[in-house]
């Protein structure tokens, strides 16, 4: 299933990015962040969304990234060209996370061009992101955070039950289950 990232500047091309994020859902495309971008408060300068789980920009920045690096692809709303520093930032860490960048417009900023792919609208993102051959990517405990405990859970009840099989094979076993559910926890924990 995919799944999409939206970024652009909250103050200037708020009303384009609630639109993306429609036809998104629409095209039956999960949303992972803005899920829901009406705002509902701020603090100072940065906007606070209905979707906002935190009040804390760093944990809200914070969970906006994991959600760029959990999905399918970035889509960037910049309909005059315009890319704030908060978008920019985004953009380069959908780039390092290799999550491939989409947007209907070609940003003013020379640099962000090269890394921006312009399509002609939010379907053919959707078609190239369905055919561009990605690796499985785990979610961070602040994209879902029920979802991302459960799926630990799951993880350490699992060592538990290879720990209680037989003796046979169980020091491999149990190692193997050990060291995957240590990865799951750190990319679940940490973020990477």
């Amino acid at each position: 299933m995919l799944v999409v990232t939206i970024s652009g500047s909250f103050h200037r091309h708020l009303g384009a990015i609630y639109d993306a994020v429609s036809e998104f859902l629409e095209a039956g495309v999960k949303v992972l962040s803005p899920a829901d971008p009406r705002v509902v408060d701020h603090l100072g300068e940065f906007l606070l969304l209905a979707s906002d789980r935190f009040r804390s920009i760093r944990l809200v920045q914070d969970r906006h990234l994991q959600c760029i690096r959990a999905s399918s692809l970035l889509w960037l709303v910049d309909p005059d060209g315009y890319v704030g520093q908060s978008a920019s930032l985004e953009v380069g860490y959908a780039i390092a996370a290799g999550t491939p960048v989409y947007s209907t417009n070609l940003p003013t900023d020379a640099t962000l061009q090269e890394y921006v792919r312009v399509v002609a609208d939010v379907s053919e993102a959707i078609s190239l992101a369905k055919t561009t051959k990605s690796q499985a990517k785990s979610r961070s405990v602040l994209v879902d955070p029920k979802e991302a405990i459960e799926r630990c859970q799951d993880a350490i009840a699992n060592v538990g039950r290879t720990m209680d099989q037989s003796w046979q094979h169980r020091s491999t076993l149990v190692e193997s289950e050990l060291e995957s559910t240590k990865r799951l926890l750190f990319r679940t924990f940490c973020g990477r």
